[in-house]
């Protein structure tokens, strides 16, 4: 078995109201890792995080479960964690071991009641934390009200990282607002897209969302706000390096997108 080194090993806790698809993000991450020859789904009762008959009766988590693996150089353990109010508990208990957490928002109902009790666990544990909108391929899933929903709830600092192509059934890739690329998928298919150009329809939105992402990662760097002064922009490598130290410190909360029903931008995810 391979060995990690601890600065190698991530321990990233999955948290949001209950049905905000938790495990079977969790699900859609092991299969395009390689990990599961198929995508393995709650409703049929063989996820591999979900395993008590408890659980799997009622297709949602009671307990926390661990899954880990191998993506890139770095070692995965994803905490699949309860999302109901009455099993809370043993999420807050479960965040003490994450180094961060995704925060799953359902991509109809945006942010709900246990959202927001979950958002106080992140913040109690200082968790460096990201939110990401699932289910922007079901009916009446809306990215922009979504959106809406999470800056009202927890401030401007929730700011996407991507932007999703398309909506509901028809939403089939992810754009890049960090190397301003696009992700092309094939609806349940193994996870990983098809790198092209931005397009054309989306371009605008796009720039706009892009040059706020920038800013946002500038504010709070003064060697970054120099060079954007500078130059009116910065290059993805510094983006990277500076929303990683806003992360670290709490001061931006990326958004991103998935469908984990259909396996849509989970290598994104990974990365």
């Amino acid at each position: 078995m391979r060995v990690f080194d601890s600065s190698d090993i991530r321990n990233v806790a999955l948290i949001g109201h209950g049905h905000s698809g938790k495990t079977l993000l969790t699900s859609s991450l092991l299969f395009t890792a390689g990990l599961t020859d198929r995508h393995l789904k709650p409703d049929e009762g063989n996820t591999i995080t979900d395993f008590d008959e408890e659980e799997v009766a009622r297709k949602l988590s009671v307990s926390s479960a661990v899954a880990a693996f191998p993506w890139q150089k770095t070692k995965l353990n994803l905490i699949d964690t309860p999302g109901y109010n009455i099993f809370l508990n043993d999420t807050r208990s479960a965040l003490i071991a994450a180094d961060s957490a995704l925060v799953l928002l359902d991509g109809v109902a945006g942010v709900e009641v246990s959202t927001e009790k979950l958002w106080q666990f992140a913040e109690e544990f200082k968790l460096a934390s990201a939110i990401v909108i699932n289910k922007l391929d079901r009916e009446r899933s809306s990215f922009e009200r979504v959106m809406a929903s999470a800056q009202e709830a927890f401030g401007r600092a929730a700011v996407p990282v991507q932007l999703p192509i398309g909506s509901e059934k028809n939403f089939t890739g992810v754009i890049d607002l960090i190397r301003m690329r696009a992700y092309t998928y094939k609806p349940g298919g193994n996870g990983k897209g098809a790198e092209g150009d931005i397009p054309a329809s989306e371009q605008d939105s796009a720039n706009k969302a892009h040059e706020a992402l920038v800013e946002m990662i500038a504010e709070g760097n003064d060697e970054l706000m120099e060079e954007f002064f500078a130059t009116g922009t910065l290059p993805p490598e510094h983006l990277v390096s500076g929303l990683q130290q806003a992360v670290r410190e709490r001061r931006i909360f990326p958004v991103l997108c998935t469908a984990a029903s259909q396996n849509l931008g989970s290598d994104l995810l990974l990365n």
